[in-house]
């Protein structure tokens, strides 16, 4: 099965605002990928991906601007991510948010 995968431009949020509290591995699988249609992620469509830094460095809490490949099972992932569409990421609750670059071919 082929992976959907796209290059993004995350930002999270700091612990003090809500966001994680300690540092994920520059290659996760710890998040998830919410897309909505409302502004409302809570209500959006959820997709585990694989995450990986572009620059090997963790994502830690208060990133800001961080370029991630992110890397979809789901062939259905392929009808919701397009350059500029934006999503949240969740661990649990929002910790953060995205919008996609640009869609990789694999």
């Amino acid at each position: 099965m082929a992976q959907v995968k796209c290059r993004a431009l995350i930002s999270l949020l700091s612990s003090e605002e809500g966001g994680l509290s300690r540092e994920l591995p520059s290659r996760t699988q710890s998040l998830v990928i919410r897309v909505s249609y409302d502004d409302h992620p809570e209500h959006g469509r959820p997709f585990s991906a694989e995450i990986t830094a572009d620059d090997d460095e963790p994502l830690a809490p208060g990133d800001k601007y961080h370029i991630v490949t992110m890397a979809f099972r789901e062939p259905e992932a392929a009808r919701y991510f397009h350059p500029g569409d934006r999503f949240a990421l969740w661990f649990g609750h929002g910790v953060g948010r995205g919008i996609v670059s640009r869609r990789v071919v694999a």
